[in-house]
């Protein structure tokens, strides 16, 4: 464990002890009297306190020097040259900013091993410096961070363009047993396969890996063929949101292990997921090899597919999804026996293709509930195999359902719309597209957006009397 970090309390500290000494003594020093012992013990408590939750800010920068001491890269006016060379300087708590320029940095994490952080609340922070612009170039073969272990790292990376035009293979990997890896606010481009890479090891799997964060990303332009995707994902709890993922040559988030199951309870929501499968067909967001995977609240369009669910599928959800103008399918649920209790609930899945839904034969228990599907160009419903148990449908819209203006890709519901009230309650659907909750009227709305009345205009008189 690294020792407590005081570089900017060791005056502080000094000059205490010397005041405190002196209002229990009368005069400077440093001897103890048995009538100051009390005192003394508070505070040595209150430094042990104070020194064991400090934390270290360090500082990065195209012009600093990697001979510098830790100590010496505190300060912003004596920065190292290298994250990887500071990297080793961390521990819990700490933050490395890496101020404006390119560096053409990958982390392995076999060859620079580095601290793990405690907790969420004390992490390990590398991070962009506000205000900066920091591009990072990976050598060939390599990736940002690739790391390799079995430990919960609670580490942040915040900030940074990782540009792999050196024929970087990821923008990052995490593979083994690691978990609770937070990326945020980061872009990841041009990596030669998969942009970001997660995987377990061996066939058992590790005891929890996964658990990371990926949130407010860009991913696009990963990838040489089919098989290289914007996000590779074989592990549970992991969670992407907010982020923009397109014009990846595969998929943009495949869910996916080609034997065994470890992607279970994963999230993706809030996500623009468009134009992937640029090398064949794809789906946008895949959901297989685990159970109770979620997406909702994505925007998907231009994609081979929109979303699909396929191989060693158990009762994973799709819902308040926008699936639009997909190449062929908006939904895609297939994979035979091996996918069970598909659920696709209030999707709004419009002017795609081929088909809007389409369920394969072989496939067991899909629920399709509350969706618009409309204007889909051979069909909007495809159920299988006649008489077979492949799916269970109800409360569905493939009628105009009046949108606000689908030319510009608003799905809201006119006044009017035949999809107000016409739903069916669905455990655990409580709200909509919008976060607004559902439902508003007696019963839920069809599709993913929930209709909600204007609050009726106010003049100016009513205005100043609630004022006053």
């Amino acid at each position: 464990m690294a020792l407590p970090k005081i570089y900017l309390w060791d005056g502080i500290v000094i000059s205490i002890m010397r005041r405190f000494n002196t209002d229990m003594q009368g005069e400077v020093g440093y001897s103890l009297k048995k009538s100051s012992f009390f005192g003394w013990a508070v505070l040595f408590g209150i430094f042990m306190g104070v020194s064991s939750v400090q934390s270290a800010i360090y500082h990065v920068a195209m012009e600093g020097e990697d001979f510098l001491s830790c100590q010496k890269g505190t300060n912003p006016h004596t920065p190292r040259r290298s994250i990887e060379g500071s990297l080793r300087c961390l521990s819990a708590g700490d933050t490395l900013y890496v101020h404006s320029g390119t560096y053409a940095e990958g982390i392995l994490s076999w060859e620079t091993p580095f601290d793990n952080g405690e907790s969420w609340d004390r992490p390990i922070t590398v991070a962009t410096y506000p205000g900066d612009t920091v591009i990072i170039t990976p050598p060939a073969g390599t990736a940002f961070f690739w790391i390799k272990e079995n430990s919960d790292k609670y580490l942040i990376i915040d900030g940074f363009i990782v540009d792999c035009r050196h024929i970087a293979w990821h923008g990052f990997k995490l593979h083994g047993g690691v978990s609770r890896v937070r990326i945020i606010n980061t872009e990841v481009r041009n990596a030669k396969f998969s942009g970001v890479l997660v995987t377990v090891s061996s066939a058992r799997g590790a005891k929890s890996p996964g658990y990371h964060e990926f949130i407010n990303m860009k991913v696009h332009h990963s990838g040489e063929s089919t098989q290289d995707h914007g996000f590779y994902i074989e592990t549970g709890h992991n969670l992407i949101e907010h982020s923009e993922i397109y014009s990846n040559s595969g998929w943009g988030i495949h869910n996916f292990r080609s034997s065994n199951n470890f992607a279970h309870h994963n999230t993706y929501r809030h996500n623009l997921v468009y134009r992937n499968g640029l090398k064949g067909w794809a789906c946008g967001i895949m959901l297989s090899s685990g159970y109770e995977n979620v997406a909702y609240n994505n925007n998907v369009y231009e994609n081979p597919t929109g979303l699909c669910t396929l191989y060693r599928s158990t009762n994973n959800r799709f819902y308040n999804n926008l699936v639009y103008q997909n190449f062929t399918n908006g939904i895609f649920v297939g994979g035979g026996k091996e996918n069970i209790d598909t659920g696709i609930y209030h999707n709004t899945v419009y002017g795609n293709r081929v088909y809007g839904i389409f369920i394969e034969k072989g496939v067991s228990n899909v629920f399709v509930k509350n969706n618009i599907i409309f204007q889909n160009a051979r069909r909007n419903l495809v159920l299988g195999e006649e008489g077979q148990n492949e799916a269970r449908v109800s409360h569905n819209l493939q009628e105009d359902p009046s949108f606000i203006n689908s030319t510009e890709k608003d799905f809201h519901l006119n006044p009017s719309s035949r999809a107000i009230d016409k739903g069916v309650a669905v455990s655990g659907m409580t709200f909509d597209c919008d976060g607004i909750e559902r439902p508003q009227g007696k019963l839920p709305d069809i599709g993913a957006y929930e209709f909600q009345n204007p609050k009726p205009a106010q003049d100016a008189h009513s205005e100043k009397l609630q004022k006053s």
